[in-house]
């Protein structure tokens, strides 16, 4: 590896990781919605769902990745030419016939975003020592999730604000062309800061029928893994109560006070998310990342679980007690983010911990653990948002038996609470043959 510091290229590294998912999933839920592009609601929620399948499906090729070429050319692809569909986007949304061809760009820039991640954190691991993958595992974390809320709020914030004027349809171009500017910059940056790792080889060539067999043993190795059912349980449900509060909770913070929310107007939401929200995520990232690397990863992961998943209480609180205050959210929310950010590092260490023995396919056995991580957040998010309708229903039973003045918000932010028993409990899985030192810094070890 060359003398360059993983401050220089991580947390970017992983900024633009964070904003293609942002834009793809979740900003392209607003834009067809405040276009009013005559797609109902139902076509809008399925095609932006169907728009997050290539991170679920990039494990299927990102073997590619470990057969063919360098992981850091990889990466340099996939920003520049996400750096082109996000400028030919600018046109297709201003054009009302374009609508067809922008959804086309958005599934491609899903495409070769999932495939940049892939090389990215196969990039991550051959690029950094055991250590130091558990202290920038809290950066690498936090970057990721600050470019999320830096899309969706700051972003597009900046540029609405000064093209208030302008047709809608022209400002959402403009939002695309100032996001490829950003991306650009991006690339430009990572083609000069961006390490050339000693074992981030090409791969020798070989016949088809070799190179065929290696990428099958590359996705049949991940599966005869020792401890790969425990590994793939704690992968999907760790995160089981966060991934259905993440889609309700959006919704409660702007809903109006007569449903049960807490009526937080557009630029409300986003001082709290874009300002109390980012600084404690960040802290919590921070201090996971530097506990882990102090105490190793088995000392802290039922730490991390319970903050991961205790937290959520802030919303059962906000949801009974529907407090006036602004600052009631903002600490709310901050406490929230807090133990994401802190308890969010105990996953992504043990990704890099499972990982460690898996040889050439570590860059594969990575992504299909970050395809896993995907799954358990899309199926529960589906199904959050008709959890929630159901809620009626079942207020309507069983009314005589729940809290008193219990709408559907509370009794699902109640509901969240018992999905964090099974959270906690995928801890004790994977303590067996977790290594409790794992990631901590040992004497003589750098």
């Amino acid at each position: 590896m060359s003398g360059k510091s993983p401050w220089v290229w991580v947390p970017t590294l992983y900024a633009a990781e964070g904003f293609p998912y942002a834009i793809v999933t979740t900003l392209s839920v607003v834009l067809f919605k405040t276009l009013g592009s005559g797609v109902s609601d139902t076509a809008i929620a399925f095609w932006s769902s169907l728009l997050g399948l290539p991170w679920v499906l990039k494990p299927f090729w990102a073997p590619c990745i470990d057969l063919f070429g360098k992981k850091r050319t990889w990466i340099l692809a996939c920003q520049a030419l996400m750096t082109f569909l996000l400028i030919l986007m600018a046109p297709s949304v201003a054009s009302s016939s374009g609508m067809p061809y922008l959804i086309a760009l958005l599934f491609f820039g899903a495409f070769v975003s999932a495939t940049h991640d892939a090389a990215a954190d196969g990039f991550y691991i051959i690029g950094l020592s055991e250590h130091e993958q558990a202290l920038f595992s809290g950066i690498r974390n936090t970057f990721y999730r600050l470019s999320l809320l830096a899309a969706q709020g700051v972003l597009l914030s900046f540029v609405f604000s000064l093209t208030k004027r302008w047709a809608l349809s022209v400002q959402w171009a403009v939002f695309f062309t100032v996001s490829g500017g950003l991306f650009a910059a991006l690339f430009c940056h990572h083609l000069l800061f961006l390490p050339h790792a000693l074992t981030d080889l090409p791969r020798k060539g070989g016949s088809f029928r070799e190179l065929a067999h290696s990428f099958g043993e590359s996705v049949l190795s991940f599966f005869r893994k020792r401890h790969v059912i425990p590994a793939i349980l704690f992968l999907l449900f760790y995160r089981f109560a966060e991934a259905q509060l993440a889609k309700v909770a959006a919704l409660f913070l702007v809903a109006e006070r007569s449903a049960g929310g807490i009526a937080l107007d557009p630029a409300q939401y986003a001082d709290v998310y874009g300002s109390a929200g980012m600084l404690s995520l960040l802290a919590g990232g921070v201090c996971g990342g530097c506990l882990i690397a102090r105490c190793g990863l088995g000392k802290m992961l039922l730490p991390m679980a319970l903050l991961i998943n205790l937290p959520d209480a802030v919303y059962v609180y906000l949801a009974f007690a529907q407090p006036l205050s602004l600052w009631n959210a903002g600490v709310c929310v901050a406490l929230e983010q807090f133990g994401y950010g802190f308890g969010f590092t105990a996953y992504t260490v043990f990704m890099l911990h499972f990982a460690e023995d898996s040889g050439r396919f570590r860059t594969t056995h990575y992504a299909f653990m970050t395809g896993i991580m995907a799954l358990s957040l899309m199926l529960p998010g589906m199904v959050s948002g008709a959890l929630l309708e159901h809620m009626k229903l079942i207020l309507s039973r069983f009314a005589p038996f729940l809290p008193k003045d219990c709408g559907s918000y509370e009794l699902f932010f109640l509901w969240v609470m018992v999905c964090t028993i099974p959270s906690i409990l995928t801890i004790f899985l994977i303590r067996p043959f977790i290594r409790p030192d794992f990631g901590r810094k040992l004497s003589g070890k750098k």
